[in-house]
């Protein structure tokens, strides 16, 4: 899986929200309209989005209701929807009892999401009930806040922060709630069928301690990430209305040391451009915030000097890490910069540290900064005295990453200063 993959595929959903090309009509006359490139529109009573950033994508909007079909291939990433926008005036209690009766064929090739999406507003939330998945289960979270079992089926309950990344209202950073299906439900061959409880979910989420703000949109989406795929859409019936009562027929868990644990996690994690930094975490994070979910906690055991380091935990991708994000003002491309970093991990084997520079300059790249093998138990140094920062690039973010395993990990004496 590549780096960064959960934070582009968010990115996207987000950026759906705020771009598009053409506008569509309000009704489909009978027949069904075919879309290759970005669109948003109304017809039949349902908003519709097709988004790409590039690749090759066919968007077929049948008349009639909520109906819809997808290609994807050669893309980088790619999203398509149809539900319902509202103008942010009522929560989803006032709006009524919310549910969605599905059928789908869902044939993805790689990377790719088949699920419930939407954002709120007051607070700015962005949210996923996911029903099925290509090659990679969301959210890439270590850690589950609770359980809700509806519809048949559980689902995992999540809480992300997405830093500085496009929203509804521009560039923002946001959290974003999750509920994941343990298990893929029962298929016929290619084809799912059922019906998403979507209120029951924001029920379950109240008791976790997250909390919805009023609402902007609800659709059934369908997105890939570097992949290939098709999925045809054949029922898709929101349902939105009557009187809201909370649910009673749901079961719900709630771990309380995963929601204390993440709090403890994020008290600091207010995101912060730096200018040259020299930093040893003993005066907390400083900065430095997750990237992909995993737990930043500051440890008082282990330290390469002082008495404090970062700890990495609950890494569910090799790409997970923790990342610092660096100022315009300072980095400039075509300019020498030393980085420096100290790690340790604790697996019992030998394996990889990387320092990598994630930025952007035509869609996301990364560069390599440093690489190094890591023994169990021992500090290593990671060290560039000369990375040049590539032309035209924006968006810098250091991160520290270990590329061959999923082993927690600890970091300290970090810096980034003038080029040798």
């Amino acid at each position: 899986m590549e780096n960064g993959i959960f934070k582009k595929i968010t990115a996207a959903a987000a950026a759906i929200c705020m771009i598009g090309a053409l506008t569509g009509c309000s009704s489909n006359n009978g027949e069904t309209q075919v879309f290759t490139e970005n669109i948003t529109g109304t017809a039949d009573g349902y908003d519709y989005e097709l988004w790409k950033d590039n690749g090759d994508t066919t968007f077929n909007v049948e008349p009639g209701g909520g109906n819809f079909s997808c290609e994807w291939s050669n893309i980088n990433n790619a999203l398509f929807r149809r539900g319902k926008k509202y103008d942010c005036t009522k929560t989803y209690q006032e709006l009524g009892n919310i549910s969605v009766d599905y059928g789908v064929d869902y044939q993805p090739d790689g990377n790719s999401y088949m699920c419930v999406y939407g954002w709120t507003r007051e607070p700015l939330i962005e949210f996923y009930i996911v029903e099925s998945w290509g090659s990679w289960r969301p959210p890439g979270a270590p850690v589950a806040l609770g359980t809700v079992t509806v519809d048949g089926g559980t689902y995992d309950i999540y809480k992300t922060t997405r830093v500085e990344q496009p929203s509804i209202d521009g560039t923002q950073t946001f959290d974003q709630y999750w509920s994941v299906r343990q298990l893929k439900p029962e298929a016929n061959g290619t084809k799912i069928e059922g019906t998403i409880s979507i209120s029951k979910h924001f029920d379950a989420w109240a008791k976790c301690g997250l909390e919805l703000g009023k609402m902007y949109e609800v659709a059934l989406n369908i997105e890939g990430y570097q992949s290939k795929g098709k999925a045809t859409i054949y029922k898709n019936k929101l349902n939105v209305g009557g009187k809201y009562t909370e649910a009673t027929d749901i079961e719900v868990t709630v771990d309380e040391d995963a929601i204390a644990r993440l709090a403890d996690a994020g008290e600091d994690d207010e995101p912060q451009e730096v200018g040259f930094f020299d930093i040893s975490f003993e005066n907390g994070k400083e900065g430095w915030i997750t990237r992909g979910g995993p737990l930043l906690t500051i440890d008082k055991e282990n330290a390469s000097d002082g008495s404090q380091s970062l700890f990495v935990s609950g890494r569910t991708d090799n790409w997970n890490g923790a990342t610092i994000m660096l100022s315009s003002d300072t980095y400039k491309p075509g300019k020498a910069y030393k980085f420096s970093a100290k790690a340790m991990q604790k697996s019992g084997q030998e394996v990889t540290m990387k320092l990598t520079m994630q930025y952007e300059n035509d869609g996301e790249k990364y560069d390599e900064v440093a690489l190094v093998s890591a023994k169990s138990g021992e500090w290593v140094t990671l060290e560039n005295p000369a990375y040049v920062i590539p032309e035209g690039a924006e968006k810098l973010m250091l991160y520290v990453e270990s590329p061959d395993s999923l082993t927690d990990f600890y970091i300290d004496e970090v810096s980034g200063a003038e080029g040798e």
